[in-house]
């Protein structure tokens, strides 16, 4: 097993000693865009990887899935892939990247759900009956984000979805409907920017019509699936699960690609129980939900789990500025570190990892993840090669920032979380 695991080390440095800016290249294949999702990484870093680290056939698995990037690369490229994810939208958009679907049934089925969709937004019983089964607390983030008019559209649209029978045309077309809110500048909330940001409600704002926007998602979806190769009903798997508890067989996997979430940096239910409400979440079992994330406040972590040296000592210096930060970076390191021995229960000997992470800022303190991440690998028991520095196209995988004010306050901005990057390449001793 020496001489494998050493040629798979010498592959990976090989990888990684190569320019992974990807700025310019081939345009990514468009159903990457038929939702929004913050900060993806670019499709050319799991493409690169996939090629380079297996073969056709074999399975590479996400554990931290998001918006699927990985999967969908895998996908075209002929891998078997696995998506595993806590986030019900993040799921939703994974199996709609990885289901081939003929074209002209996805725009008989959108223009269907629109007919039948105006003609029940002619009276207010479509929104009356979404109205019924929402919980207080979801009535109150309804009305506070979204006009009159734009629900009677929206809750005409997801009345209608519930009766494609088709399970991966209804998740489609779910997709798109999310589509319509969870999106950039416009949209049909009541936000300023669903796609990259904090929610921050804009009073004077004339959102879009439901309506229209579910139409332009649709031809976009159309658009999509024709650049997309007929892949034999081969599909992508993907389950509602914890990346710290996955389901799945010990050495059963030959390439995991993933970026997992940067401590103090991003919360996606902020946006995504925009749409989730409208399919039938309610905001308090989303705001349970969100509690399982990996660095979620309410998680207890496990005081007795063994952290790098380096790691330790960034929670006790960040604990003498503030203990509750401190606690929450404690909390995610230790469940990386769950995570983490999940994926090498899961890869198979002489196989490699690769973990695309940034470093955060938490009260003007900088917080190496990368380094705190290799750490727990070699812990852990992984050969670790790396971390290397990418260079970041800030525009593309940041969120909009304030870029004027690094100071007084503005270091704890998302700004200098997300302004670099790095990748680490582990392999299977």
């Amino acid at each position: 097993m020496t001489s494998v695991t050493d040629s798979i080390s010498n592959k990976l440095a090989q990888l990684l000693d190569q320019d992974l800016s990807f700025t310019g290249g081939d345009r990514p294949h468009p159903l990457h865009a038929i939702h929004a999702f913050a900060a993806k990484f670019p499709a050319q870093l799991p493409r690169y990887f996939i090629e380079g680290l297996s073969a056709p056939g074999e399975t590479v698995l996400d554990p931290m899935a998001g918006s699927g990037s990985t999967l969908l690369e895998g996908w075209l490229l002929g891998r078997k892939v696995i998506g595993v994810d806590l986030d019900p939208l993040a799921r939703r958009q994974c199996r709609a990247k990885t289901t081939l679907l003929a074209t002209d049934r996805i725009q008989e089925a959108g223009l269907r759900m629109l007919e039948r969709a105006s003609s029940l937004a002619a009276n207010n019983q479509p929104l009356e009956d979404i109205r019924q089964e929402m919980s207080k607390a979801t009535l109150d983030f309804v009305d506070y984000w979204f006009l009159p008019e734009t629900q009677q559209e929206l809750a005409a649209l997801a009345l209608v979805v519930r009766h494609e029978t088709d399970s991966a045309m209804h998740n489609l077309l779910e997709v798109l409907f999310s589509a319509t809110i969870v999106t950039k500048s416009g949209g049909v909330s009541r936000a300023r920017d669903l796609a990259h940001s904090r929610p921050h409600r804009v009073n004077d704002k004339q959102p879009r019509s439901p309506f229209r926007m579910f139409e332009a998602q649709v031809r976009q979806a159309v658009r999509a699936f024709e650049e997309t190769p007929d892949l034999g009903g081969q599909s992508g798997e993907f389950l509602a699960a914890d990346s710290r508890r996955l389901p799945l067989a010990d050495n059963s996997v030959d390439l995991i690609v993933t970026s997992p979430p940067y401590a103090n940096a991003l919360d996606y239910m902020r946006a995504h129980k925009f749409s989730l409400v409208w399919l039938g979440s309610q905001i308090p079992e989303l705001g349970s939900l969100r509690g399982k994330y990996i660095g979620a406040e309410r998680q207890i972590p496990d005081e007795g789990t063994s952290l790098p040296h380096n790691a330790q000592r960034a929670i006790e210096d960040l604990s003498e500025i503030d203990r509750p930060k401190s606690r929450v970076l404690a909390r995610y390191l230790r469940e990386m570190r769950q995570a983490i021995e999940e994926m090498y229960r899961v890869i198979r000997p002489g196989r490699a990892v690769i973990i695309v992470v940034g470093p955060s800022t938490m009260r003007g303190q900088r917080i190496a993840t990368q380094e705190y991440l290799a750490g727990i690998a070699k812990q852990v028991g992984f050969g670790v090669v790396g971390p290397l520095e990418r260079s970041l196209d800030r525009n593309r995988r940041m969120l909009p920032a304030r870029w004027g004010n690094l100071g007084s306050g503005g270091n704890t901005g998302i700004e200098l979380r997300l302004h670099e990057e790095f990748i680490i390449g582990l392999v299977r001793l």
